[in-house]
């Protein structure tokens, strides 16, 4: 009977390998038997509140809001344009569904898979080595909206000579697509719908934590990646200047000026949408990625602000005693030791991961845009403007029409915004190029 106890014992040692392997032994965080009994008065205000908001809608003849957001992509028989079939109404204070505070704090606070390259992520790494070169893949993600984005983002990849790019496609309209015009492309549909029982449940944000997933998978195959979203232009080669750094920086990120706690500890945030990954010590730098995805899913509970990836990464840096002395405006690279997992105590801190923060000049993603133009390899632009004072507008960038309270996917406007200003900028290619497929050769 020795074998059955064996045969017993297997699941449970298989889980443990796991939890080791990729760095997450802690339970569930957020679900209800974990509240304190401050949160639990806190969610019964915000139930209570909305409670209080059914009964007055009720009374103002109002039908009640929708439990989820709306999405479509078909309108009208044909094909929405980006952002057209997306719920619409959202302001500061309000969003046009009802959020359920219950509801989304009890859902689970870890990711729903691990980015192993030989089962869940096989087809990804499988498309990732074929396209490689050199060792190296440019990976960008979006869905269906964002298609003409892609388009454009593929145009400029392709202009410099980045054929080694692919597309994380969040949902199969735009797998089929892109498919369709033989770019390599890798339907991520299933593996984002796995978000849904996670608090994660706005779609911008299960977007931008399943993408470093992808990001990871790819880098424990062994390869590299630049991963730069959608909204990134590459203007011209970053790739020499990426690979010039010194031999033991693993990861580069472009600058940013949120959170406020990083900004303070290290003098810059990292934006995550923009950022170059080693696979050197994969193994590492894995770990630190899911470390950083772990921490962007305390923040979910952000009103208006979707960048839990944003915060998770910049939390993360920072708490591992990164401090460069450093700002968003500084033109050097600077570099810093992430003194994680008591690497400082093993091998000397030889296998401790390093991080880099890249020249304000070359990846800028605030200021004067007509000044950083002539300096800049990439245009990432937005507009560092609090809510009190927006609109705002300046040459270049994209306006800013105000924060969103938990928006779930971007309307017509953001793109149509997004379009025009890339257009003033002679940076949009799609109108020369709409139809535009990828040679095979």
């Amino acid at each position: 009977m020795r074998w059955l106890w064996l045969l017993l014992l297997l699941p449970a040692a298989a889980g443990r390998r796991r939890r080791e392997k990729w760095g997450d032994e802690e339970p569930d965080e957020g679900v209800p038997a974990s509240w304190s009994a401050a949160k639990r008065a806190e969610i019964a205000r915000a139930t209570e509140a909305e409670a209080a908001e059914r009964a007055r809608r009720a009374r103002g003849g109002k039908p009640p809001l929708p439990l989820f957001p709306t999405h479509r992509t078909t309108c009208e028989g044909r094909p929405c344009r980006p952002g057209e079939g997306n719920m619409k109404g959202y302001t500061m204070w309000f969003q046009p569904y009802e959020h359920r505070e219950a509801y989304v704090q009890s859902r689970k606070r870890r990711r729903p898979h691990d980015p192993d390259p030989t089962t869940t992520y096989k087809a990804l790494v499988a498309v990732a080595s074929r396209v490689q070169r050199d060792g190296l893949v440019v990976v960008t993600a979006a869905d269906w909206d964002y298609r003409e984005m892609v388009y454009n983002w593929l145009l400029h990849a392709h202009r410099i000579g980045y054929f080694n790019s692919l597309v994380l496609a969040m949902d199969t309209e735009l797998h089929a697509d892109l498919l369709h015009r033989r770019v390599p492309v890798f339907d991520n549909s299933a593996l984002l719908d796995a978000w849904n029982a996670t608090c994660l449940q706005r779609h911008i944000q299960a977007v931008r934590m399943e993408r470093h997933l992808g990001v990871a998978a790819i880098v424990a195959a062994g390869i590299n990646v630049l991963h730069a979203e959608a909204s990134v232009v590459l203007l011209r080669d970053v790739m020499h200047y990426l690979r010039s750094q010194p031999a033991d920086v693993d990861m580069l990120f472009q600058r940013d000026d949120w959170p406020a706690e990083p900004v303070r500890t290290m003098g810059t945030a990292v934006n995550s949408g923009l950022a170059f990954f080693r696979a050197t010590k994969k193994e590492a730098v894995v770990r630190f990625i899911l470390d950083a995805v772990k921490r962007g899913l305390i923040e979910f509970y952000l009103r208006w602000n979707n960048i839990v990836d944003q915060y998770g990464f910049s939390y993360t840096i920072s708490a591992s005693g990164v401090r460069p002395s450093t700002s968003e405006f500084a033109n050097t690279t600077d570099y810093g030791t992430l003194k994680r997992w008591r690497c400082m105590k093993e091998n000397d801190g030889s296998g401790c991961l390093r991080v880099g923060f890249l020249p304000y000049n070359l990846f800028p993603r605030h200021g004067d845009w007509p000044a950083l133009s002539a300096s800049a390899l990439v245009y990432h632009m937005t507009i560092a403007c609090p809510q009190e004072q927006a609109p705002c507008s300046s040459p270049g960038i994209r306006p800013f029409h105000g924060n969103r309270q938990r928006l779930d996917r971007y309307d017509e406007r953001d793109f149509e915004d997004m379009v025009r200003t890339l257009r003033a900028n002679s940076m949009w290619l799609v109108d020369t190029h709409p139809n535009y497929h990828l040679n095979p050769s």
